[in-house]
C-alpha cells in the first residue's frame, strides 16, 4: 500500500529542503502520494471529507514540515483539529477511530543544527522530545508511531550536495519503515 506524504510548508518555492524531498518522492507515484496542504488549500479552508477519504486509502502517514517555532505550521494543526474529527479518527463507536493501526510518522526540517537538540545544546531538548505531541496525538488516535526524519541546519547553508543526501537518506528511511 502507498504511503500518504501530507506536506505542510506555507512557502515551498523558498523551501530548498522540502522541495528537494518533493522531487525525491515524486519520482515513485506507485509508493507515495505526495500531498501539499498549502497548495491544496491557499485559502486555509481545508476540505475535510477530502482530506478524511485520503487517510482512508492509506495505511501509512508521514507529515512532513519545517519546524515553526518547535511545532508544525499552522495550517498542518488546523488540519490536525479539523480532519481528526471526533466520529473519524476518535468517539464512542469502534467505527469512530478510523485512524487505528495507521503507521504515523515525521519528516521535519530546521533551521537549528542538531548539536543544539540535546540536554547540552542551546535547547536543552533532543528532536525526539520536540516532536512528543505528535507522537502523543498518534497514540491518542491508537495509531503505530514509527520513527521520524530530520534534516537540521537549514540557517546555516546547506550544500546542494548536503540537501541531495538527505532526499536520498529520507527515501531509504521510509523504504526501511516500509517493511
Amino acid at each position: 500500500m502507498k504511503t500518504l506524504i501530507i506536506v505542510a510548508h506555507p512557502d515551498l518555492e523558498q523551501s530548498r529542503i522540502n522541495r528537494r524531498w518533493m522531487a525525491a518522492l515524486s519520482r515513485h507515484p506507485e509508493r507515495y502520494t505526495v500531498h501539499s496542504l498549502y497548495q491544496a488549500y491557499p485559502d486555509g479552508k481545508i476540505d475535510v471529507a477530502r482530506e478524511q477519504a485520503l487517510l482512508n486509502r492509506h495505511q501509512r502517514i508521514v507529515l512532513q514540515f519545517p519546524l515553526y517555532w518547535f511545532s508544525s505550521p499552522p495550517l498542518l494543526k488546523t488540519w490536525q483539529d479539523q480532519v481528526l474529527a471526533e466520529g473519524f479518527a476518535i468517539g464512542a463507536w469502534p467505527e469512530d477511530w478510523r485512524m487505528r493501526d495507521k503507521r504515523i510518522s515525521v519528516a521535519v526540517s530546521t533551521g537549528i543544527r542538531e548539536r543544539d537538540f540535546a540536554p547540552d545544546g542551546r535547547y536543552l531538548y533532543r528532536m525526539e522530545e520536540v516532536l512528543r505531541p505528535f507522537e502523543l496525538t498518534c497514540r491518542y488516535l491508537r495509531a503505530e508511531w514509527l520513527p521520524g526524519f530530520a534534516l537540521h541546519g537549514a540557517e546555516h547553508d546547506l550544500s546542494d550536495a548536503e540537501i541531495e543526501a538527505s532526499a536520498d537518506a529520507y527515501l531509504r528511511h521510509l523504504q526501511a519503515e516500509a517493511v
